[in-house]
């Protein structure tokens, strides 16, 4: 039985605030409360994750910092890929973030459209093999093409990122790893 560290990725408390004026300059005259809000996790190497925000309308109201939207499980050998430049991707690995607002799918043959409200982007970076829990990113983030256009917010999100570490325990039997 041999010890091997993982660190969990945890994303939670998710939020959207979007101010009236940022409504009013949607397409087709979406409405965030007739339009429900998601977002697109993606880190590389790993399958997208799909989750959906929920629409914070008061600016004095945090959403609850133990709720997580999604995780991920990183080996060791994960980091490495991660930290590691690659020559047809980027150089520096991104956990991003892409938040949309509309469904997606089909409706009758047709596809119904989502609109992309912004993207945040976080570094993978060298804490993440530490193997301490950091908190990467704790708050809100104006986000899209509508960051404090004219002296206004545009649309925010809020986010936790966190990293744990997650030792788990390797069994091998007769050359077999269970």
């Amino acid at each position: 039985m041999d010890p091997q560290a993982f660190i969990r990725l945890s994303i939670g408390s998710l939020g959207l605030r979007i101010p009236g004026p940022a409504l009013k300059s949607s397409k087709a005259g979406i409405h965030a409360f007739s339009a429900p809000c998601s977002c697109e996790i993606r880190l590389r190497g790993f399958p997208v994750q799909t989750t959906p925000i929920p629409l914070v309308s008061s600016s004095e109201v945090t959403p609850d910092i133990h709720s997580i939207a999604t995780s991920f499980y990183l080996e060791e050998s994960d980091l490495k890929a991660l930290l590691t430049p690659g020559c047809f991707y980027n150089h520096h690995a991104y956990l991003e973030i892409t938040v949309f607002m509309g469904r997606k799918g089909t409706h009758f043959g047709v596809g119904v459209k989502r609109q992309q409200i912004g993207t945040f982007k976080l570094a993978v970076g060298p804490e993440w093999g530490e193997g301490k829990p950091v908190i990467l990113f704790n708050g809100w983030i104006g986000i899209g093409k509508n960051k404090h256009e004219n002296g206004k917010p545009g649309a925010e999100l809020h986010l936790r990122v966190q990293l744990d570490p997650d030792p788990r325990y390797v069994f091998q039997f007769e050359a077999v790893t269970m």
